[in-house]
């Protein structure tokens, strides 16, 4: 079978005509005029505009043997003097490429990415406006689907990324306090996907001694043992609270955070030992007051915390790039088998 010919055509961001033909089509009309253009030309099969503040792109199904570049930049000519110079200073893929394009954009990761702006938005816009238009083809239709299924796998991967780089950086906290970790002592009280991610950075960090809180009456949340680690019940908290160096604790297994009173009354068992507390609940629900940072020789640090020394933390972006490339380029091969 003849592969369908899909094109892009988009401005070049880096080139200086991007800026006037991007503010044209932040306006709603301009867009929809182009769209309506688009529609109308007896060569286009299908059409939709991807505009944000760093991108100015089109995606069409054109007919066999009509060349799309030119098609779309006359229609973007429509859209002034800048719209015109897009001949000169565009960027164009087909087939394969235009898809890669569109699918490396959601994701981030092609040449004319930006932070600041949200590709899936635009395309979710991009997607309505075609459709009122009666201009969204079946194949357009799926590359958008392609596209908005990769969006969810991507923010699913990175929640899983951000759990494990913020797991790092307790583990590496738990270093600075103690300088390693073997034979040190881990209480887990509760339960919480941030909670189960530190247990297992300080597992793989050396940390070989474990001990759950099991739920007190009326509380939901049973903790998380670990294969052979003993369960402390919750009248015993005020020993293990002593005996521990290092405390991650997630809301819902005791009736109450744990305050000020019981760990300074643990701390005077330590003698002087420090005792690491990682309050991982998820917000705004509180395993540890925030008072017990207040104690000498205890150091408190929230889920906020963690997110927040994460972020500028060497270890932040830790395989990332490679597990985002893979799922991009997935996409791409699931997406080929529709162009033949």
């Amino acid at each position: 079978m003849r592969p369908v010919p899909l094109v892009m055509v988009g401005a070049n961001p880096r080139r200086a005509p991007f800026v006037p033909l991007s503010r044209a089509l932040e306006d709603e009309a301009s867009r929809r005029n182009l769209v309506a253009s688009l529609a109308a030309h007896r060569a286009v099969a299908g059409a939709f505009v991807v505009a944000t503040a760093a991108r100015a792109e089109v995606y069409a199904v054109v007919e066999e043997g009509v060349d799309g570049y030119e098609v779309v930049t006359a229609l973007l000519g429509a859209c002034g003097p800048a719209g015109a110079a897009v001949a000169a200073h565009g960027c164009y893929g087909e087939g394969i490429d235009a898809a890669a394009h569109l699918l490396a954009a959601v994701g981030g990761a092609d040449e004319f990415s930006s932070g600041e702006e949200d590709v899936k938005a635009a395309l979710i816009r991009a997607v309505g406006e075609a459709r009122a238009a009666d201009v969204l083809s079946p194949l357009l239709s799926a590359l958008a689907e392609a596209a908005g299924r990769l969006g969810c796998r991507l923010d699913s991967l990175g929640a899983e990324e951000s759990l494990e780089a913020e797991a790092a950086t307790a583990a590496e906290l738990a270093r600075r306090v103690f300088d390693h970790l073997e034979r040190r002592r881990v209480l887990l009280v509760g339960a919480s996907p941030l909670l189960e991610a530190v247990a297992a950075a300080l597992g793989r960090a050396g940390a070989g001694q474990f001990s759950t809180v099991q739920a007190a009456s009326g509380c939901g949340d049973a903790g998380v043992p670990l294969d052979g680690s003993p369960v402390v019940a919750p009248e015993a908290l005020p020993v293990a609270l002593g005996n521990a160096d290092i405390v991650v604790a997630a809301a819902g297994t005791v009736p109450e955070p744990l305050g000020k009173r019981l760990v300074k009354s643990a701390m005077r068992t330590r003698r002087g030992r420090p005792l690491l507390l990682l309050d991982a609940s998820e917000v705004p629900a509180r395993a540890i007051d925030d008072r017990v940072a207040s104690i000498d020789d205890a150091f408190l640090y929230t889920a906020d915390d963690l997110a927040r020394i994460t972020r500028d933390a060497p270890w932040a972006d830790l395989g990332r790039a490679p597990s985002r490339q893979a799922a991009i380029a997935e996409a791409v091969r699931d997406f080929a088998y529709q162009l033949t």
